[in-house]
């Protein structure tokens, strides 16, 4: 695995989140694939409808003028009525000691209901994506140093932190929602060349079904964002899935199929131009071959005819009858 870094570099994974996860439906995947193994998000999102997330635009929040937060939305709670929560995605590669302060920050400045003139604020539940290769517990100094409760609460908002290493690879690949599930398989083999390469063929089946101009997109993304962190290797990998999907995971697409024909194509024409190229050739060969054996056997009987005394004329009156 590489080294976790805090440099410029792991923008890109920021790039690549909002990429993909700026779509509530690729949003409302992640976190349904990731609520499944992680009680805490489970337990904030209990009484969400994740069918209404919707992303935060100016006329509900600042998220637009400030453009602080990787991604926000809001969505309605299950309770029924005009009742909505906010929802923070914050995506972090490396462990962060300020994630908790940089969230209470988003949530007062991005999570404002500019419509309601009572309370302003939504009800925020914060969630960070993480795809880091170090353990962490973004809660653990916050415990140990004993920090006041907030309405029984550690925090003014509700918090989870989602670590893609627990998502279930099986799972993701069953998913239908293809560019949300392999989005998180890439984003959680970032750092993992092995283990990108182990799922190469994999993933490369999966991103066939997003057809070919739709699978050539995402590939692109992950070389423009991610290109620098998986290597020129892994991606040559996921690009070699692809040509060979047909053989090694058991179907042939259309493409595969034409560029087959194709193949088919040339090699029989090239084999009939040949057959036919010797077939002429060796036609005009015995054309050629047999004028030099009458232009031969004219010669010899000239010399026979000159060697009996026969006059110049007799034997050019012979050399003329067919």
């Amino acid at each position: 695995m590489e080294k976790e870094n805090k440099n410029g570099k792991n923008k890109k994974h920021d790039g690549f989140f909002r990429y993909v996860y700026s779509k509530p439906a690729n949003a409302k995947t992640l976190l349904s694939l990731a609520r499944e193994s992680n009680r805490e998000l489970d337990s904030i999102l209990d009484g969400v409808e994740l069918d209404t997330l919707s992303p935060l635009s100016g006329l509900f929040s600042e998220v637009q003028e400030r453009g602080e937060s990787d991604l926000a939305f809001r969505a309605k709670s299950a309770g029924g009525g005009d009742l909505f929560v906010g929802i923070l995605l914050e995506h972090k590669s490396y462990t962060d000691k300020q994630i908790l302060d940089q969230l209470g920050r988003y949530a007062f400045n991005i999570m404002v209901n500019k419509n309601d003139t009572d309370f302003r604020w939504f009800p925020t539940k914060a969630i960070v994506i993480y795809n880091g290769t170090r353990g962490w517990d973004p809660l653990a100094d916050f415990r140990r140093k004993n920090r006041a409760k907030f309405q029984g609460k550690d925090l003014p908002f509700e918090f989870a932190l989602v670590n893609l290493s627990e998502l279930d690879d099986e799972r993701c690949l069953s998913d239908v929602n293809v560019e949300a599930a392999v989005g998180a398989l890439v984003m959680k083999y970032a750092f993992d060349r092995r283990g990108l390469s182990e799922m190469a063929s994999a993933i490369g089946c999966r991103l066939e079904l997003l057809g070919n101009f739709g699978k050539d997109c995402f590939l692109k993304k992950i070389n423009l964002y991610l290109g620098e962190f998986i290597g020129e290797e892994d991606l040559e990998e996921l690009q070699m899935a692809f040509k060979s999907i047909g053989q090694r995971m058991g179907f042939v697409s259309a493409g595969d199929a034409r560029r087959a024909a194709e193949r088919s194509g040339r090699r029989a024409g090239m084999k009939k131009g040949m057959e036919k190229g010797m077939e002429i050739g060796m036609e005009k060969g015995m054309e050629k071959g047999m004028e030099k054996g009458m232009e031969k056997g004219r010669a010899q009987v000239i010399e026979f005819l000159r060697s009996q005394g026969v006059s110049p004329e007799i034997i050019a009156r012979a050399c003329e009858l067919k």
